[in-house]
């Protein structure tokens, strides 16, 4: 009997021989993922005399952690499923739905923000203008916006309600065209957004689509087509991306916020007709930039299925106000094959974000002249 009690006593030494082998084990694999150029670093004298070293040497280690991603998921995952924690992207509205948090964070100089992203659209269209092209500002109102009924607990700022309205009347006295797809969204029955995403989902998608190309025709700048009916669709079961910058993706199905069932229909592309079969005649008139949105539950599939001509998805995922822009206008896509017209989507939530050092160089080539 005291030999049994003997060997119990051992089971705390021997637990917590393993875990210091266990934590030696994890260090000497983390530290051998460290690039050579960085122990270089480390090993300078002035560095190590000055506590460099040390700093430097904490941050390789976090860094390179082997078990990091690990680690992370468990802790999002216990302080998920114990205080509805989202992390500092995320917010929780009603049961299932999740909102992007920047839709509703007030910005310092949003205001300056704002006139600048006006000035710089205006100054986009005046350089297109003179050169025989047309541009067509389309706004993507917030998903708190539009799906408030499911915010919940979440309060959005009633400085965000005139927004968009107010960021268009900005545009007005250089006659840009623009198109506020806010009414088209509230108008449109049952859910528009994924619940677990941030973007809008195929009911959204269409409505929108149907009012752009609508604007398109009223404007002259394109034609309705009248085209075979869009096939029945079907449902699959998907995870938004709301999920995913929760840091849940990761986990089991009961322990993280469940799949959601969506339509996705099989839009049938547009082909570009063209007897040049080396030229560039075939290439489509109408070019779209923007965000994630035009990238998502079929938005361009639909705008060309109502238009009955392609229309070239320029959007950039993360684009935020200008990334798209920038890029496709400095690239040979515009430089060698200028569109007829630009549909430009911007969603609401950038218009006021603090404004980029690419957006301040841009504006400042438009301003010469240079596009």
């Amino acid at each position: 009997m005291l030999i049994k009690r003997k060997y119990l006593m051992l089971l705390p030494v021997l637990a917590f021989a393993v875990l210091l082998l266990a934590g030696f084990v994890v260090t000497f694999l983390s530290l051998k993922a460290v690039p050579d150029e960085d122990w270089v670093e480390l090993k300078k004298p002035a560095n190590i005399l000055s506590g460099e070293s040390t700093r430097r040497f904490t941050k390789l280690l976090n860094k390179h952690f082997v078990l990091g991603s690990t680690f992370n998921k468990i802790e999002r995952g216990i302080l998920w499923n114990l205080t509805g924690d989202l992390g500092p992207s995320v917010r929780a509205g009603c049961s299932e739905w999740l909102f992007l948090a920047d839709e509703l964070t007030l910005h310092l100089d949003r205001d300056e923000s704002a006139e600048f992203r006006a000035a710089l659209a205006a100054q986009l269209a005046s350089r297109l203008k003179e050169r025989g092209i047309q541009l067509l500002v389309a706004v993507v109102p917030d998903k708190t916006r539009i799906e408030r009924a499911h915010l919940c607990g979440l309060k959005r700022s009633v400085l965000f309600d005139q927004r968009v309205v107010n960021w268009l009347a900005l545009m007005k006295p250089h006659a840009i065209e623009t198109l506020n797809l806010t009414a088209a969204l509230d108008s449109t029955p049952g859910e528009r957004y994924y619940r677990t995403d941030t973007h809008w989902n195929e009911t959204g998608a269409h409505a929108a689509a149907t009012t752009v190309a609508a604007r398109l025709s009223d404007l002259q700048w394109a034609v309705l087509a009248a085209g075979a009916a869009l096939p029945e669709a079907a449902r699959i079961e998907r995870s938004g991306d709301l999920v995913h910058l929760a840091g849940l993706d990761g986990l089991p199905g009961l322990l993280r916020p469940g799949m959601e069932s969506v339509q996705a229909t099989e839009v049938a592309p547009i082909a570009v007709e063209s007897d040049d079969l080396f030229g560039d005649a075939g290439l489509p008139s109408i070019a779209l930039i923007g965000t994630s949105y035009s990238r998502n539950s079929n938005f361009v599939p639909f705008l060309e299925h109502t238009l009955g001509e392609p229309v070239a998805n320029l959007a950039k995922d993360g684009g935020d106000f200008s990334g798209a822009a920038v890029a496709y206008f400095a690239g040979a896509t515009f430089r060698d094959n200028p569109p007829r017209t630009i549909i430009w989507e911007i969603p609401e939530r950038v218009i006021e974000m603090p404004v980029k050092d690419a957006e301040r160089q841009w504006l400042e080539a438009l301003s010469k002249g240079n596009l």
